[in-house]
């Protein structure tokens, strides 16, 4: 290991306990993805972080969301790489004063503790470290920090894309599978909505005047059901559905949202196109439907690109003994918006985590340490091999 490794690797290992120290405050400060102002208070946490490291940053306001924070760390090879990581959370506001963080010695728990508090700390403590011990042979480091990644990131999208656009590669920095392997490809994933129109009426005394927009849904959704192709991993969920007025009158309106999960664009594009135009055919005379397509996350396909940068991430973990093992999931996240741009993309390079989304969510303590010494290396080696 040479000296900038081994520097960058101390220095990260004397950070655990102010790694922790900060992990617990963000663990304990709600940010439900449309709570803006608990995000944001998140964010005063991070800025709280890189104040610490001296990293510089700024703040991009959003109207209905939590802030962007961006910070960089200035290298003085050309170029940047991209580190992304999400504020927000899944949990509604006041589950952390019930269920605060928490640690046994071996797990850490509490709302968000590896979806991805964890990765938050771990990307500035990781960012400080190459800065200090290897700027000469680094590019600029962006470190994007994103308020609702767990809503498909509807104003997240645009920025990260603008972000990407330019980097030589993107570590997104979402947890690391239970077993410990970074994330390769994800599944896409689209949110969709069928809005029904009929014609209402009573349905005792002038049924045969009425136009159902029930029953016209239910054709629609079975219609829809029979989309799914597990074998091709494109399934096709059913998440709610409304409709009518009252028991004894003809549902004059009636809708249903599609939850849409699919490993390649291509796949979408013809599922989107097998919807529509179950939207706009009227299995009962009179009905009018719209389709509406709402926020989604694209997949992250794997690319030549992606699979050389998951080389080096596997070099770097021969480097600072942690076996590096390369997964896909089912789980969309923002990795894919990168991806889709064609820059080479790695995810799951956050602390070692599992049962997200749920009350036993947690975190392995013992992988706090030896993920960020992976990505420190990662970056540092990334950065060589893009100057040969």
């Amino acid at each position: 290991m040479d000296e900038k490794i081994t520097n960058m690797c101390q220095f990260i290992r004397e950070q655990e306990q102010v790694a922790k120290k900060y992990l617990r405050q963000l663990v304990n400060t709600d940010s439900h993805s449309y709570d803006k102002g608990n995000v944001n208070a998140v964010g005063k946490i991070i800025q709280e972080v890189l104040h610490h490291y001296d990293i510089p940053f700024t703040v991009r306001e959003n109207e209905s969301y939590g802030n962007h924070i961006i910070a960089t760390v200035k290298g003085r090879q050309p170029g940047k790489i991209l580190l992304m990581g999400h504020q927000d959370t899944v949990f509604q506001t006041g589950t952390a004063a019930g269920r605060p963080f928490s640690e046994d010695g071996t797990f850490a728990y509490g709302p968000g503790v590896s979806d991805m508090k964890g990765s938050l700390v771990s990307m500035i403590v990781t960012a400080a470290a190459v800065s200090m011990f290897a700027s000469a042979e680094i590019c600029d480091l962006e470190l994007l920090f994103t308020p609702d990644e767990e809503i498909g990131s509807p104003v997240s999208e645009a920025v990260i894309q603008e972000r990407a656009a330019d980097a030589a590669g993107v570590f997104n920095m979402e947890p690391a599978r239970p077993d410990g392997s970074v994330v390769t490809s994800r599944k896409g994933s689209a949110h969709l909505r069928i809005d029904v129109t009929g014609k209402a009426a009573h349905s005792g005394s002038a049924i045969e005047q009425g136009i159902s927009a029930i029953d016209e849904l239910a054709h629609k959704i079975i219609a829809v059901k029979q989309l799914m192709d597990l074998e091709k991993g494109v399934t096709v969920n059913i998440g709610t559905i409304e409709g009518g007025i009252a028991n004894n009158t003809v549902a004059p309106t009636a809708h249903c949202t599609i939850h849409a999960g699919f490993w390649r664009v291509c796949e979408f594009e013809q599922l989107k196109s097998a919807i529509q135009a179950i939207a706009h055919h009227s299995y009962i005379e009179g009905t009018v439907s719209v389709l509406a397509v709402g926020s989604g996350i694209l997949p992250m396909e794997e690319s030549e690109q992606s699979c050389k940068l998951f080389d080096i991430v596997k070099r770097a973990g021969e480097q600072v003994a942690v076996p590096v093992k390369g997964t896909a999931t089912k789980g969309a996240a923002d990795a894919g918006f990168a991806a889709a741009l064609g820059v080479p993309t790695i995810c799951g390079m956050g602390p070692v985590g599992g049962n997200w989304h749920s009350e036993s969510e947690y975190l392995v303590l013992d992988s706090l340490v030896p993920r960020m010494q992976l990505t420190a290396v990662s970056l540092l080696l990334y950065c060589r091999s893009l100057t040969r």
